[in-house]
């Protein structure tokens, strides 16, 4: 039976009570302050959420127009409207939000949001030390000085596809037999958290968007020997770059001239193999 909002499986709270509303924020982002629109219009607040192991997405509804205060938390923050509209401010910028765009928020301050009594949207929450951890592994270098996103999303092809994937994603998650395999969900996290990353403007883009050395041959082959060594499970290109010393970026290039297929390609087929031997 197809559900009726996105993540209804994954139910947080149907309320029209404010003091209800701002306990299951706390729960799921953070505690705010709320102001319901003129008049003290009614709510009718829906909210469900898809808690994976650093990356959690979410739907919310409130039915009526509210103004929530959010403070700083330690995690990255991507907000996507489904329908109606919103506005949103962080530190002295505003942006209006349409089904048409979306933006990306820092852990470094609080936002305000604006809902109207027709907002829909999904929220997508990174832990903060997951993503920079990533961003290392994919370039080589020293995360030192903190990441910050623009609040807007830079334009890019990547951009595109993350606004377009959250809701596929959410539909996706909808229908999931449950509990997630732990291969699937762990790739999730990673692709989401490389969107992020591409998506958004920061002091390393730049690093993201370079030409790095291909890694050398030897590390090529030690990264073949820990997948075969490790192909049963989940193999993340972070971990590659762990055991080889060298960025994701430079052993993807490198693996693929060298072997046909990148390295997850190979996991995969090597998993194959193995599992027909058997």
């Amino acid at each position: 039976m197809q559900l009726s909002k996105p993540l209804d499986n994954f139910p947080v709270i149907r309320t029209s009570d404010p003091a209800a509303v701002i306990d299951a924020l706390a729960r799921v982002y953070a505690a705010p302050t709320l102001q319901l629109g003129a008049g003290g219009a009614a709510l009718n607040a829906r909210m469900n959420e898809c808690r994976l192991p650093n990356v959690m997405l979410a739907y919310g509804s409130y039915g009526g127009d509210v103004m929530l205060d959010f403070p700083a938390v330690d995690c990255f923050v991507h907000l996507l409207v489904l329908s109606g509209n919103a506005e949103i401010t962080y530190r002295s910028q505003s942006k209006s939000l349409t089904a048409a765009n979306s933006v990306s928020i820092s852990p470094d301050a609080g936002y305000r949001a604006r809902y109207s009594a027709d907002y829909e949207g999904l929220l997508l929450k990174i832990d903060a030390r997951a993503l920079a951890n990533k961003l290392t592994a994919l370039t080589g270098a020293n995360v030192e000085q903190p990441l910050r996103v623009s609040l807007q999303p830079n334009g890019t092809l990547s951009a595109q596809i993350l606004r377009r994937y959250l809701p596929v994603l959410a539909r996706i998650l909808t229908d999931a037999v449950q509990p997630l395999p732990a291969r699937w969900v762990a790739q999730t996290e990673q692709l989401l958290m490389l969107l992020f990353l591409h998506a958004s403007r920061h002091a390393y883009s730049h690093l993201l968007e370079q030409d790095a050395p291909d890694a050398a041959p030897w590390q090529v082959r030690r990264a073949e020997s820990y997948i075969e060594a490790n192909c049963q499970q989940a193999i993340m290109l972070d971990d590659l770059a762990k055991v080889t010393g060298v960025s994701a970026f430079s052993l993807f290039r490198a693996f693929r001239k060298s072997r046909g297929c990148s390295p997850l390609q190979f996991a995969s087929q090597l998993r194959a193999k193995r599992n027909r031997q058997r």
